[in-house]
């Protein structure tokens, strides 16, 4: 018998595999109040994001519906009370129900046609056991008597925490494919490295530990899986990998950036990527840590402006590339841009930068006017005169930016500042065209070659950090006479 396709079956059939390509969360809460608003949102990074709402009915039964899927993730039901429980969504469970009370028990939440969130029951029911049984160990340590009982509680933590990393593993283990399972992987805990050794027995590297840990961060975590941005997860991941896990040195923290961005690459992870990159690029710009403008440099130049942004618009993309050019100059470990054609206070001298000839030159711009510097420049002259006298020698290099001629005359006059003071007085310099900076005073600290070693300090420190690269200058010319 043949069979005939007709018009509307066609129809149908569209509106089935439409509707399949879709999402049907459905929520049951006994004890609900009929036509409250419910909310579903989801992580993503350290912030949550609304997806949709809907209304219970009389049988607390609350259906969030959309015609496309949910990108994995672990959503929130959130009540009018701002209560809330998670649940995971991924590409394969975009329809199914979960059932309940108003007081989200765990031993009460029943799950139907999703294997993630049955699997994510199991493991918040197995977690919720063993929370009472930490605060029953943590209300007994509380009221040790002496050390001995203190170590037995202690190991009591431990065999809990190694308990909760089992079950992630077991569950994960059971059904490797599964969403929650790559967020579980997450948790694992990298092994004790093996040290190499020389045949004497000792280390070949002092620093194994470490260098396994920072190299081997991200083995357990899928960095192509975005859903994970959609978590807890990634975000906290990140952050400690990048402020945690090695030296905040910015050629350290722009090499192990662009390896971590290249893996992500690699792995297809494209929000992973974009978050990546501009969880870095705003994290660095914002630094307080001196020299840190050079990883945004970094980032600007061979992501921003490298065209590899997409999601960037034109005018940010512009605005970083810019400001780019602006900084590059002045970059820490860079030569300093020579200043020319500033003269002294008789207007008649002028000094140019670099025919200063000392170990350290403190390059500082201010206006006698600007309450700050009204503070630093006195402290600096008080710092020129200490330090040079106990050996730590520098001179100062400083720039008037304003043009109250007869103001800042004065200022140098009475405040007897001893240093170099220069102003562009004639217009011959172009000094703001290599160094950028919006306020005073600005300080730049450069070594006997005019080499960038430390910008943007406060005058409270500097003492002790002419000090430390005096010290440093010195062992460097030590070892090399050795």
């Amino acid at each position: 018998m043949t069979k005939r396709i007709t018009l509307l079956s066609v129809v149908l059939l569209f509106i089935t595999n439409a509707f399949a390509q879709g999402y049907k969360i459905t929520v049951k809460i006994k004890g609900a109040k009929p036509d409250a608003t419910y909310l579903l949102a989801n992580y993503y990074a350290d912030k949550n994001q609304l997806k949709d709402s809907a209304k219970s009915d009389k049988n607390g039964n609350i259906v969030f519906t959309g015609k496309e899927k949910l990108p994995n993730g672990i959503y929130l039901l959130v009540t009018p009370s701002r209560n809330y429980f998670e649940m995971v969504v991924s590409a394969l469970d975009q329809n199914f129900t979960i059932e309940t009370d108003t007081n989200f028990d765990t031993e009460k939440f029943v799950v139907k046609n999703s294997k993630e969130n049955s699997a994510f029951l199991e493991f918040n029911n197995f977690a919720a056991k063993k929370s009472e049984e930490y605060e029953g160990i943590k209300a007994r340590m509380a009221i040790a008597k002496n050390k001995s009982d203190s170590d037995i509680l202690r190991k009591q933590f431990q065999v809990l925490d190694s308990q909760i990393h089992g079950k992630r593993q077991e569950i994960s283990d059971r059904d490797p494919s599964l969403f929650v399972s790559k967020i579980f992987r997450s948790f694992k805990e990298l092994p004790e490295p093996v040290p190499v050794r020389n045949a004497d027995g000792s280390l070949q590297d002092s620093n194994y530990r470490y260098n396994y840990y920072k190299d081997h961060y991200w083995d357990n975590i899928d960095l192509g899986e975005d859903g994970l941005l959609r978590t807890p997860v990634y975000h906290n991941k990140l952050k400690v990998f990048m402020t945690r896990t090695f030296m905040q040195i910015p050629d350290t923290i722009i090499k192990e950036a662009d390896r971590l961005i290249k893996k992500i690459e690699a792995a297809g992870g494209k929000e992973l990527f974009r978050y990546t990159v501009m969880w870095i690029t705003n994290y660095y710009e914002e630094s307080k840590i001196v020299c840190m403008d050079k990883v945004l440099h970094y980032m600007g130049t061979n992501y921003y402006c490298a065209g590899k942004t997409p999601w960037a618009d034109t005018a940010t993309i512009r605005k970083i590339c810019e400001h780019v050019v602006k900084i590059r100059p002045t970059l820490c470990e860079v030569q300093a841009p020579p200043i020319v054609g500033l003269f002294d206070t008789t207007y008649n001298k002028q000094i140019d930068l670099y025919s200063i000839s000392s170990p350290f030159t403190v390059v500082v711009f201010w206006d006698h006017q600007c309450g700050h510097c009204q503070k630093t420049m006195p402290r600096l002259n008080q710092l020129y005169d200490s330090l040079n006298k106990i050996g730590i020698k520098f001179e100062v290099y400083a720039v008037y930016t304003q043009d109250d001629w007869d103001g800042w005359k004065k200022y140098v006059k009475d405040k007897k500042l001893k240093y170099i003071n220069v102003g562009n007085m004639h217009g011959l310099s172009h000094y703001r065209k290599e160094y950028f900076f919006l306020a005073t005073p600005q300080i730049y600290i450069l070594d006997k070659d005019k080499r960038i070693k430390l910008k943007n300090l406060d005058i409270d420190g500097m003492a002790n950090v002419l000090e430390l690269l005096t010290k440093e200058a010195k062992e460097e010319a030590k070892k090399k006479k050795n």
